[in-house]
């Protein structure tokens, strides 16, 4: 019931209406009143069962074929206005057998033409193979299949960028949440690989895949700000030939549906970048829209780079109402899944950093700890780390010390002593011990402020362990007090 709640709730009244229309049939049928249920109320499958006076093997062949209905329905009304060239393209094959040559060889020019611009290089294949059929007995023909088979390649290599463009959101996402030099290793052939398709063949498509890829590599791995700093020219000339040629194949269904990222990227290098007053002006823009990009699925990794970036910008200007102003729409829209681990978990910790700067600490750290329950952390041991620090210092703020001890040695027993990765973690480890044991105030401050400082010296950048946490002089001297409320 909780994936056909989820679709149901996703869709906005109109399109509900349509829906219900045609896959549900009278208001007394039983798929209108399981519509109707899953669009208005949130009834478990028990319940369910109940209102509709089913047994639970009717009732889940009726929610099967329900489902199956409801998919195809949608599948049929995507937003698709390039499919009239593919359709033209459907009928080539029957081209061969018309009654005039010459006028099948004119049409299947046109509509060269128009596939080169898309530069729908499948489509291509078919049309040249066609033309080369057409002209055996005149001198086109080698030219033709030269063509077909420079488009055969050319097409391999774009199925391959495409490939890699996906792969690369799962490798880096892995990354982030272990932070192990082979993770870090597979996005880097990631990259090498496209480099060597985008140099080898050339073509918008290429371009637009390669650049999206390598910008996000720049921001997610430049360690130093400097660097990326230099890069300003360089990323916005990419940025803005990428939105040309948005905007030169508006009719292209993958450039209409990733042209957000434009924004997106620049908002996410002006922020890590310093540039505030730019890095604001494309949070105004896209701020707003993150909730509709988060429904869909395929886009769990660009939405999490942006609350990311959101966490940063927090960090700076300390508004705990803009870092959370879209977080209802967030809980009931990302639709995030334990099998894609990246979004799941920086989901959670955005949710709690949430809760946590607007000073409630029980419910930040239960978000953290349902996280924990569902989802098994052993392959993250990084990230688990840091979920648990971050967790202990709830209870720190909240009193319980018992509970920051217990999660303080469960996290001293998972990390190695000489592990680089974990500097900060030795260093938040102390501050925390420190803020539980019984002291003066105001020499436990000021232990606290050094601590602090060594702290912050071991976050090497925007991206290290714990860099999330703002501990300014008002949360250390709340950390310090031995009455918490």
């Amino acid at each position: 019931m909780d994936t056909l709640n989820k679709t149901i709730k996703k869709l906005n009244d109109n399109e509900y209406q349509e829906l219900l229309s045609a896959v549900a049939g009278r208001k007394n049928n039983k798929p209108y009143v399981v519509l109707e249920s899953a669009r208005k109320h949130n009834y478990s499958e028990n319940q369910m069962m109940e209102l509709l006076g089913v047994t639970p093997s009717t009732y889940y062949t009726l929610k099967s074929r329900l489902n199956e209905r409801i998919a195809e329905y949608l599948s049929k009304n995507v937003n698709n206005p390039i499919s009239v060239l593919k359709e033209k393209v459907a009928m080539v094959p029957a081209m061969l057998f018309g009654s005039d040559r010459n006028v099948a060889i004119r049409s299947l020019k046109n509509l060269e033409k128009q596939l080169i611009e898309y530069d729908l290089s499948n489509e291509l294949i078919i049309v040249y193979k066609a033309l080369a059929r057409l002209s055996m007995h005149n001198g086109d023909y080698d030219y033709y299949e030269k063509e077909y088979n420079r488009h055969v390649a050319y097409s391999l290599a774009v199925v391959k960028a495409e490939d890699l463009f996906y792969e690369f959101v799962k490798r880096a996402g892995n990354y982030r949440l272990t932070r192990d030099e082979r993770d870090y290793e597979s996005v880097q052939t990631i990259l090498r690989e496209l480099t060597n398709i985008s140099e080898l063949y050339h073509g918008h498509r290429l371009f637009v895949l390669y650049n999206l890829v390598r910008i996000y590599y720049l921001n997610l791995f430049t360690t130093r700000t400097e660097n990326l700093r230099a890069l300003e020219l360089e990323i916005d000339s990419l940025l803005q030939q990428i939105n040309k040629y948005f905007e030169k194949f508006e009719l292209d269904t993958f450039y209409q549906s990733v042209r957000f990222l434009v924004d997106y990227l620049y908002f996410d290098y002006y922020q890590r970048t310093g540039n505030q007053v730019r890095a604001d002006h494309y949070y105004r823009q896209i701020n707003q829209q993150v909730p509709d990009v988060a429904s869909k699925p395929i886009f769990s990794f660009y939405v999490t780079q942006f609350l990311q970036s959101k966490t940063q910008r927090y960090l700076v200007n300390g508004n705990a109402q803009e870092l959370t102003d879209i977080n209802t729409d967030l809980e009931s829209g990302f639709d995030t899944d334990v099998n894609e681990p990246y979004p799941f978990i920086s989901l959670r910790m955005f949710q709690s950093l949430g809760k946590f700067y607007q000073g409630d600490y029980t419910g930040s750290a239960k978000v953290i700890n349902n996280m924990r329950n569902d989802l098994s952390m052993k392959k993250f041991v990084y990230s688990d780390v840091e979920s648990k620090l971050f967790q202990a210092l709830q209870y720190c703020y909240m009193g319980e010390d018992g509970l920051c001890s217990q999660l303080l040695q469960s996290v001293k027993r998972q990390i190695p002593e000489d592990d680089r990765r974990f500097d900060p973690a030795h260093a938040f480890i102390k501050i925390l011990k420190a803020a539980i044991k019984p002291e003066e105030f105001r020499k436990k401050v000021k232990k606290l402020a050094e601590l602090n400082e060594t702290f912050r010296s071991q976050i090497t950048g925007q991206d290290s362990m714990l860099w999330f946490v703002k501990m300014d002089e008002p949360m250390i001297r709340r950390l310090a007090n031995p009455i918490k409320d």
